[in-house]
């Protein structure tokens, strides 16, 4: 199934890239989210430069998931992440709601989308659900289970 089906077949019609501009628009415009997720960004000491030791990393990113907005990237600049972090925060909002909707009371270990070609990783943050990290990776080179491992690693490493 193509990713656009997917967002359409759970009630997605429209999916904006949002950008630091938009957050900074939104702030001028009173949309205060937008502008914390900025604040936040520059409060925050993010490194994702261990996602690059993971077989067949393709690319990766911390996104806020009330805004769609990507906090830090990591990766090849062949592969559209920001994109695909605005598009898997209404995966990410999909889950949450079908789990509500299902009354589980239970969270988010990390949600798995196989590709013919890749695998997508997204992991809420533990210390902090509102973020995930995305991955993408090469499904020839990698090794799905210790892929997760080291996002989880790297996950316990941030300081927020």
């Amino acid at each position: 199934m193509k990713f656009k089906t997917l967002l359409t077949a759970l009630g997605v019609t429209s999916v904006r890239k949002p950008t630091k501009e938009s957050a900074v628009e939104a702030t001028a415009a009173g949309t205060e989210t937008e502008g914390l997720a900025l604040k936040k960004e520059k409060e925050m000491a993010i490194d994702l430069k261990g996602l690059n030791e993971i077989s067949g990393f393709i690319a990766g990113c911390l996104v806020d998931s009330d805004t769609g907005l990507m906090m830090a990237a990591e990766g090849s600049g062949s592969f559209d992440i920001e994109g695909a972090a605005a598009a898997n925060t209404e995966v990410v909002k999909a889950k949450r709601a079908a789990m509500k909707m299902l009354k589980l009371s239970d969270h988010i270990e990390d949600i798995l989308i196989s590709l013919g070609k890749q695998y997508h990783l997204i992991r809420p943050m533990e210390k902090n659900p509102a973020v995930f990290m995305y991955v993408a990776l090469d499904r020839k080179a990698a090794n799905l289970g210790m892929a997760r491992v080291q996002v989880k690693n790297i996950e316990q490493a941030q300081s927020f």
